[in-house]
């Protein structure tokens, strides 16, 4: 079942990755290149496992289902936070809260978390020209 559901999910990727078009060129591989290369990605993976699945593999405990399931609502959160309070807090928000989840002390994840975050800013916006978002909070 898991592997079907990774078969789909890559499908429904290359299909709606299919639709990407910019009206100049941006470069020259063009914006379908990353979503169309998971897409494969996941419906390999997923062929593999649904016609070969391990049998040595066995459901987590429940103390770490919750964590899996703790650390799906944070990244689902930050998709909805991106937009509102920007790349920089959702991102140290959601790096501090999967630190915690897994052990980190507050008083080590937080600044780990802002350091991992300006981090990714200065890569993204000062060394690839990549612009991300500020958040519609701070713009007013």
């Amino acid at each position: 079942m898991p592997g079907a559901l990774l078969a789909i999910a890559g499908a429904a990727i290359a299909v709606e990755a299919r639709t990407f078009d910019v009206a100049f060129v941006s470069d020259p591989v063009g914006p379908k290149a990353l979503p169309l290369l998971v897409a494969v990605l996941l419906v390999g993976a997923g062929v593999h496992t649904a016609f070969r699945p391990p049998v040595w593999v066995r459901w987590p405990s429940p103390p770490l289902l919750g964590k899996i399931a703790a650390a799906t609502a944070a990244f689902a959160l930050y998709a909805l936070a991106l937009g509102f309070v920007g790349f920089f807090l959702s991102t140290t928000l959601v790096v501090a809260t999967l630190s915690h989840l897994y052990g980190a002390p507050p008083r080590h994840g937080i600044p780990t978390a802002a350091f991992l975050a300006g981090a990714l800013w200065l890569l993204f916006v000062r060394i690839l020209s990549l612009p991300l978002p500020i958040g519609d909070l701070w713009i007013r």
